[in-house]
């Protein structure tokens, strides 16, 4: 049975060592880009709201620890259609519709250029 979390404490507790240094990169990431950003719990996984919307979640599902950039519930989602995001000049973002695209843990060469991507992402 998957473990429900009720407070991002209880996800970090949960993650292995080599795991929640991928997490706490991305966290990390996620404040510089945006000061007073609200962490949540969400989806089971630190969520992040911005101005009142869901904008990003950290995923630890297969594979890397990664952070998902979206749009929330509020606006439909096409899979076959491209996004049109501009503010991923290092190209660190995968797409996986016209509005979810993600990006692994940032290594240190990464982090200013992942931290730029989460503030564009979250101005647009």
């Amino acid at each position: 049975m998957a473990t429900t979390f009720a407070t991002v404490e209880q996800f970090l507790a949960a993650q292995p060592a080599d795991r929640l240094a991928e997490v706490e990169a991305l966290r990390w990431v996620v404040r510089d880009a945006a000061p007073g950003i609200t962490e949540i719990i969400k989806w089971n996984s630190p969520s992040y709201v911005w101005r009142g919307e869901d904008r990003l979640t950290i995923n630890v599902g297969r594979g890397p620890a990664r952070l998902v950039l979206h749009r929330g519930v509020a606006q439909a989602e096409n899979k076959s259609a491209a996004s049109t995001f501009t503010g991923d000049p290092a190209g660190l973002l995968t797409w996986h519709s016209d509005i979810r695209a993600s990006m692994p843990a940032p290594g240190l060469a990464d982090r200013g250029a992942a931290i730029a991507v989460v503030k564009e992402w979250l101005a647009s």
